[in-house]
């Protein structure tokens, strides 16, 4: 037993060197050579999320030395990371002593083995918690597969209690006069700063900056009601439902279809930039997994603005989506574990991403200063979508259209600063500050090959 114990850690040991030399002279686009072990776990949880839940680089540290025996679901997640082909990932198989000769290992790295194969057989050491299912230990437990039991998380343990502390909030707030201008604005920036917080203090990091898209989304959806708000109207004419108008219910619905909204395109997020891991492994390109992770959920909910609000949402968010993605695109981009640029390139990247920002920043102050003080430009009121026009009775809503013009004017600096500084100050300075983080990432990685020289 002793010496079978013994056999086992050696092929764990061999493995494990041959995991540590794939990392190493992982390749990335830019040509820099090696990759940390934070990186590979970080590839490795967009191809599996357990791995970014459970696991540590100290965890990465017990396989590379042995400490702990693969598994081959764990072998073959390493290799979609790092773009191997199946005959490398069979042969880490075979190395492991998880298959008895080449062509079952071949099998097992396509397929995945039988479940009372090697996959799951007794590991001496096991220690990184691990709860790969078991031979020889009772019946294993099944669990619903890692995306879509993400999905059930997101949906039942981050939206729906944010759609009940809307709606909550909304209710207690209902006991304030809602003639007022000020009560629904505050409304609506309540609501956005409790989606904010949870983004930003609870992340989940299963999937890279899914949190941070979707409470973006959400941000720029809402904020068009703050200018509505002096109305006591919304922009998706939700206030035409029964005699809600001048209540929190129009406002409560329209924060109700952000979220919904705004969790769709996370939720897409998610699915795509997996399916391009699955598809590419660690070969896919850093701009098409980045592009095609975030415009289509972009397209997708600004088609659906097409539809349910009026053409100065169109409009204004016809310049904010595109603006998002870019962001978000480059921000991507920045953050794949594989983006490796020189320090000359890095301080290039700096500099030309901060002087973009602050020549956008100050043509957005003068366009925002300029539609608000331009009494000749129109303003459109909540009288129509892409499906139906109506007319709105000022008469029983106690002022004139001019009154109403004047409001929503009144209202648009409100939303305009309030989108402007969270893109200017949270999504930029968020890209700024990964692009300033890259020379630390490029100092650890230059100090492990100096060290493994030494």
């Amino acid at each position: 037993m002793a010496a079978e114990i013994d056999a086992q850690r050696l092929r764990a040991a061999q493995a494990g060197f041959a995991m540590r030399a794939y990392r190493e002279s992982f390749l990335t686009e830019d040509g820099q050579r090696g990759l940390s072990q934070e990186g590979l776990l970080r590839l490795m949880a967009s191809i599996d999320e357990e791995y970014a839940e459970r696991f540590s680089h100290a965890t990465v540290s017990r396989w590379e030395s042995g400490a702990t025996r693969p598994t081959v679901r764990r072998l073959q997640v390493f290799g979609m990371a790092l773009g191997l082909s199946p005959t490398e990932v069979a042969g880490l198989i075979l190395l492991a002593g998880l298959a008895p000769d080449l062509q079952t290992a071949s099998s097992m790295a396509t397929n995945g083995g039988s479940g009372g194969g090697p996959e799951s057989e007794p590991t001496p050491g096991e220690e990184d918690g691990s709860t790969e299912p078991r031979a020889g230990g009772g019946a294993a437990t099944a669990t619903a597969p890692p995306l879509l039991r993400g999905w059930v998380r997101f949906v039942f343990l981050r939206c729906l209690p944010l759609g009940v502390a809307i709606a909550g909030a909304g209710y207690a707030l209902s006991f304030l006069n809602w003639e007022n201008i000020w009560t629904p604005a505050f409304y609506v920036v309540l609501a956005t700063a409790l989606v904010v917080t949870q983004g930003f203090l609870l992340p989940d990091r299963t999937v890279p900056n899914r949190e941070f898209f979707w409470v973006t989304l959400f941000v720029v959806l809402s904020t068009p009601l703050l200018q509505f708000a002096p109305l006591g109207m919304d922009h998706y004419a939700l206030y035409r439902v029964g005699d809600s108008v001048g209540t929190y219910v129009p406002f409560l619905l329209a924060l109700l279809v952000n979220l919904a909204l705004a969790a769709s395109a996370g939720l897409m997020f998610q699915l795509l930039w997996q399916w391009q891991f699955r598809r590419f492994g660690g070969e896919g390109g850093i701009l098409r997994r980045s592009v095609w992770s975030v415009l289509p959920p972009v397209g997708f909910v600004y088609a659906v603005i097409l539809v349910i609000s009026n053409a100065s949402v169109w409009i204004q968010l016809g310049v904010l989506m595109p603006a998002t993605a870019v962001l978000f695109i480059a921000l991507l981009a920045v953050q794949d574990p594989s983006t490796n640029p020189s320090e000359r390139d890095r301080q290039f990247l700096l500099s030309t991403i901060l002087a973009a920002a602050i020549v956008s920043s100050m043509l957005g102050l003068l366009t925002i200063i300029a539609v608000y003080v331009s009494p000749d430009l129109p303003m459109v009121l909540p009288d129509h979508n892409l499906l139906n026009s109506w007319e709105i009775d000022f008469a029983k809503l106690g002022f004139s259209r001019e009154e109403a013009l004047d409001r929503l004017n009144l209202g648009y600096p409100w939303h305009a600063m309030t989108v402007f500084g969270y893109m200017a100050f949270v999504v930029a300075g968020n890209l700024v500050a990964s692009i300033y983080r890259l020379g630390a990432r490029n100092d650890g990685t230059s100090e492990r090959g100096t060290r493994g020289k030494d």
